[in-house]
This record gives C-alpha cells, structure tokens and sequence, in this order.
C-alpha cells in the first residue's frame, strides 16, 4: 500500500458540499458527486479507479477526509498487497449516525465546478 499525494486532494474537499452519493460503481470505477442540494446539479465528482474495496453508504453527509489509521492500513494491505494500491479514508454522517468510510483504488481524478 502506498501513501499518496492525492489523499491531500480530498482533504481540501472537506466541509465544501454537504450531500454526496455514489452515482456510479462498475467496471470503470467508483463515482462519488457532491453540492449542497443534489437535487439538481452537482458541483464535484470523485472518480476512484480499479477499485479494489469498497466501505461506503451510497448516501452520507458532511465528509471529512483524512488520513488512515494503522488498523486501516494494515485491513487495505491485506485487501491489496500491491504497491499500486491507495487507501483513501474519510469519516461521515449517515442515516444511523456518523461512520468511518474508505476506499483501495489505484487511482483518483477530482472534477470541482461541473
């Protein structure tokens, strides 16, 4: 597991939009858009690739992007030993309260003012 620059990128998304969900999860990878009001637009897309776990409610709020713990990087080394792989982490409130989140993806492309 490698530490990576583009966690950084998230970090400065946190307390930006209010809403986020995932719009899509396939093949080509895990898409996350946020804005404060997703009824009708949205303002940013995060794009996870070559995605190889997944811990996330398609729905949350709030999101604060952070570094992983030791127990999170020691659980996405044994999901993905490869060295191409990143854990992103980020912490958010849910329906049932606020829930730790993360994601081991080769890969991330933030998209801010759609």
């Amino acid at each position: 597991m490698r530490e990576d620059h583009r966690m950084d990128e998230l970090e400065r998304l946190t307390g930006r939009w209010w809403d986020w969900e995932v719009r899509r999860w396939d093949a080509a990878g895990l898409l996350l858009i946020a804005d404060n009001d997703l009824t009708y637009h949205h303002a940013v897309e995060v794009t996870f690739t070559d995605v190889a776990w997944v811990a996330c409610t398609d729905l949350f709020h709030h999101p604060v992007f952070r570094p992983p713990t030791a127990g999170e990087r020691e659980f996405a080394r044994e999901v993905a030993p490869e060295d191409e792989y990143t854990l992103f982490t980020w912490d958010a409130e849910t329906a049932t309260g606020a829930v730790p989140m993360m994601v081991v993806a080769q890969g991330v492309q933030v998209r801010e003012d759609l």
